[in-house]
């Protein structure tokens, strides 16, 4: 932050992408809900009137997949992903950044490289208009967008928290 109270421009883009993961977070939990709603249309079509739907099961599945997918960078931004800490609990801040900082290398990798190959899957999926192979047949090619976008996302959390870890980790070290 410069003495004026603006922000630097790394800052500004870190805290941008904080904030598309926390906006993108708390609009995706809604989603839960039309799954909930999907799910209980159909458990009482099917055993109070019975007249079970062709969609409901399906509809509530892409719910659920878009919802896991898109919630990573929240997710990371809250620091809710699996960690081993059982030593990290008791390391310093300075220590904690350098690993978090060694292991994003390697997050950041995986993640380029899922980026790709999801998005080209996904693609794939619109250029053939893919759709689903049930009766009701929904395209599907709309939901496998949600991958390579959650991907990005968390790709993008990722790469703020690394900037973040080395800044952290920098800090210490100077006088």
């Amino acid at each position: 932050m410069f003495p004026d109270g603006t922000l630097s421009f790394t800052a500004s883009v870190l805290h941008h992408v904080d904030m598309l993961n926390l906006w993108v977070g708390r609009v995706t939990a809604y989603l839960i809900l039309g799954m909930l709603l999907s799910l209980l249309y159909e458990v009482v079509l099917r055993y109070v009137f019975d007249s079970p739907t062709i969609w409901a099961h399906e509809t509530a599945q892409m719910l659920y997949g878009a919802h896991f997918m898109l919630l990573g960078g929240f997710v990371l931004f809250y620091g809710g992903h699996v960690r081993m800490d059982v030593f990290y609990s008791r390391w310093s801040a300075r220590t904690k950044a350098k690993m978090d900082a060694a292991t994003a290398l390697l997050a950041l990798f995986f993640l380029s490289t899922f980026l790709w190959q999801a998005t080209g899957g996904a693609w794939h999926s619109f250029v053939i208009r893919e759709v689903s192979h049930s009766a009701w047949a929904p395209p599907i090619w709309i939901w496998k967008f949600c991958f390579p976008t959650g991907v990005l996302l968390i790709l993008l959390q990722a790469i703020a928290n690394f900037i973040r870890d080395v800044n952290l980790a920098r800090k210490e070290l100077s006088p």
